[in-house]
């Protein structure tokens, strides 16, 4: 078997109907023998997804047409070795790296008639547990509507929790006082501080002591500011505390870990086992979050959640990219002894579920989603609505 050509897919997800924050980049890698596999660079916020399109443009025509799709760890070190920038690169490297990655799991499942968790190690659960993320802010109209005062919060959290699910996830630093996303000062200001502690009591209050609360800083803050801000939520006993520093600092997390009693998370932000290798052995962090279409894909990731059970660390994959990211997510969680929780989006627009056929995001039940048994990763493109998006094909010679 030969992968024989690639098609490039700019999923931007704004309409004039709708406004979206998510643009994503999907790769489809085809084989001479009619079998496809798919995988999604994990660029599709912020800035970057126009570079992860041209990142998978540039590495497929030389270094995967061609190939035994089967060889997968072979591809992944001749990626990593082989484009000079692979072996120091950052999230646009990376991010190709990992789509192609899981694209080629997705076709060797396929081959096979199994999962592509049998082609990890096999499965060490049934279900896993996920938590809700993007209940706070209303992404399916034509202007994003967030959250702003602590009831807001508090009753957004608690439709969350009736609608099934006993942990969420929020940033109550994103929104300032007038409504606006903005990154608060790395010195945080009084005011501002106080917002948030009371976003976080309204929520605690709102769903009450069993559920599980969820915090993330997006490594906005100084580590003074996270010190001060995390003792400060501690009494609302926080499942784990997000990204509170630079997510490359690690002396600082360590810091802010040896200070603050809440287990602290990050990892988003960090790709391969030799970035992660220092937060591991100084155990900076207690739960990773390793990102599927970052961090140098399935492959990668079952072998930084494996470095990081030698030091009792817990796993929750990082994912804020669109449905492919999510199926992804969850064959690794199955694969894996020291899988706590996972990251989902169930409040996202129709368009972003749509480029699949059956997207698994409306499928939890009790906050709770059963691992399935189909071939490969699980989904195929939905091919109608696929075509609407601009396509770049590239073809072995």
């Amino acid at each position: 078997m030969k992968i024989t050509a690639a098609e490039i897919y700019d999923v931007s997800l704004t309409t004039k109907e709708v406004r979206s924050i998510w643009n994503l980049a999907i790769l489809r890698l085809w084989t001479d023998e009619g079998i496809y596999g798919i995988g999604e660079v994990g660029l599709a916020y912020g800035v970057g997804q126009k570079a992860g399109l041209g990142m998978l443009k540039d590495i497929i025509p030389g270094l995967i047409l061609g190939q035994d799709p089967f060889k997968v760890n072979q591809l992944w070190n001749k990626m990593y070795r082989s484009t000079f920038w692979g072996k120091g690169g950052g999230p646009v490297v990376y991010g190709a790296m990992s789509a192609i990655d899981c694209a080629l799991l997705d076709i060797k499942g396929k081959a096979l008639g199994v999962p592509m968790y049998e082609l990890l190690g096999g499965k060490t659960r049934d279900k896993i547990r996920v938590y809700a993320n993007g209940w706070f802010i209303d992404t399916t109209g034509p202007t994003l509507v967030p959250c702003v005062t602590p009831e807001e919060y508090g009753e957004a959290a608690a439709k969350t929790v009736a609608e099934g699910y006993n942990a969420l996830k929020y940033d109550p630093l994103m929104i300032d006082e007038t409504g606006k996303g903005n990154d608060p000062s790395r010195i945080l200001d009084k005011k501002r501080e106080n917002l948030a502690v009371d976003r976080v009591r309204a929520v605690r209050e709102a769903v009450g002591p069993d559920v599980d609360i969820c915090i993330e800083v997006h490594g906005s803050l100084g580590t003074t500011s996270a010190i001060r801000l995390g003792r400060r939520l501690e009494e609302f006993d926080p499942f784990f505390y997000e990204e509170p520093v630079d997510p490359m600092n690690v002396e600082s997390m360590k810091k802010v870990s040896n200070s603050v009693n809440i287990p602290i998370a990050g990892g988003e932000r960090l790709y391969t086992r030799y970035q992660f290798r220092p937060f591991i052995e100084k155990q900076a962090l207690d739960i990773l979050q390793p990102d599927l279409g970052l961090a140098g894909g399935p492959t990668e990731v079952k072998r930084i959640a494996e470095y990081g059970e030698v030091y009792n660390l817990a796993v929750q994959p990082h994912n804020c990219g669109g449905p492919i990211s999510t199926a992804a997510c969850v064959q690794v969680d199955a694969s894996i002894n020291n899988f706590v929780i996972q990251e989902w989006f169930p409040y996202r627009n129709d368009l972003f579920y749509s480029i699949v056929e059956d997207a698994l995001e409306p499928k939890v039940v009790d906050s709770h989603y059963t691992i399935p048994d189909t071939p490969g990763l699980g989904l195929t493109l939905n091919e109608s609505e696929i075509k609407k998006y601009r396509i770049d094909h590239l073809t072995a010679d």
